[in-house]
């Protein structure tokens, strides 16, 4: 690093690599804590019962949440340790330019100096780490439609991609159409988000209604329209979803985790995004179609994995699942 700059990238590499290291002893532990207690009696009779009774959720707790909530921790902070890595090369880098050419490319790259700093400060280490979760958005983006359905939409796009209601019955009685076993809406004229914002009005009919990757078949989208609220959230749900690939199996992969496996303890519901037509009023008196706001308590997250020919994999697509029982019709 430059002359007085104390930090060190190549320590935080090494406390990143070992932070991932505790993460795999905890879950090893807890993988033969599990093998050697699972469906063993820890007791007999009538005293061996009572210690049953009270030891085994201990344990069952210390394998499942301890040991989980122990490794989340460890990822996460290693994870946490490789971004600041990565940001302090940016920005060691661009000062060494930036010396080397009298300071003129500092603004260029990205770097925020204010009168007498050597390196940057919170604000400019902070823009690139932006710079680089952007980065690394446009990097999934090639790779399949995760990005422009479930990231890079407006309110609008998903709504836009529910379609409008199915209507039954003779003209004059007519009434939406709904599935039977979920009371859902029946919905049409679907419009795929990658088609851009402006696809109502750029594309005439049906074009619109196509699927951008599969025209001429129309666009499919099941009971809700969701998405990321950020691209700092959809970057880390994406690493952590990739983390657990099985590097052994060459052929298609679904990872399914929940919203705290990714971006650690607390609540998040303000991470995640969408919309459903309401069911029991899914036309307002001029005939516009009412939309619901997606509640996202216990949903998980999906992400869909394919071969990308060269040995590896590459993310087809990612996004929020709700749960049904958080999102019924009032009635």
């Amino acid at each position: 690093m430059s002359d007085g700059f104390r930090a060190h990238p190549d320590r935080l590499g090494e406390a990143a690599k070992k932070a991932h290291e505790h993460a795999d002893k905890v879950e090893a532990h807890s993988r033969k804590l599990d093998a050697a207690t699972r469906g063993r009696v820890l007791g007999r009779g009538p005293l061996g019962r009572v210690v049953e009774k009270s030891v085994r959720p201990v344990i069952d707790s210390m394998i499942t949440d301890m040991s989980k909530a122990m490794a989340k921790g460890h990822r996460s902070l290693g994870q946490g340790l490789e971004i600041t890595k990565k940001n302090l090369d940016d920005a060691e880098r661009a000062v060494q330019k930036g010396l080397r050419e009298g300071g003129s490319s500092l603004p260029g790259s990205g770097v925020d100096l204010k009168p007498g700093q050597s390196v940057p400060g919170r604000q400019g280490l902070r823009e690139l780490y932006k710079r680089r979760v952007e980065q690394r958005v446009d990097e999934i983006d090639g790779q399949g439609h995760a990005v422009g359905r479930h990231l890079r939409v407006t309110d609008q796009q998903l709504k836009d991609r529910l379609g409008v209601p199915v209507m039954q019955g003779p003209q004059g009685a007519q009434y939406v159409a709904k599935e039977r076993k979920t009371g859902y809406v029946v919905s049409t004229n679907k419009i795929d988000p990658l088609h851009g914002p402006d696809a109502k009005t750029r594309l005439p009919e049906p074009n619109r209604y196509y699927d951008a990757e599969k025209a001429p078949n129309k666009h499919i989208c099941g009971t809700h329209s969701t998405a990321f609220s950020d691209s700092e959230s959809f970057v880390h749900a994406e690493a952590h979803a990739r983390s657990r690939l099985n590097p052994a199996d060459p052929g298609p992969q679904t990872i399914l985790f929940s919203p705290s496996e990714a971006w650690g303890p607390g609540g998040h519901l303000g991470r995640m995004r969408g919309y459903f037509i309401d069911p029991d009023h899914p036309l307002d008196p001029g005939g516009a179609v009412n939309y619901r706001e997606v509640d996202f308590t216990g949903a998980r997250i999906r992400a869909i994995y394919h071969p990308d020919g060269k040995g590896g994999h590459k993310l087809h697509t990612m996004f929020p699942e709700p749960q049904y029982k958080h999102n019924r019709p009032r009635h």
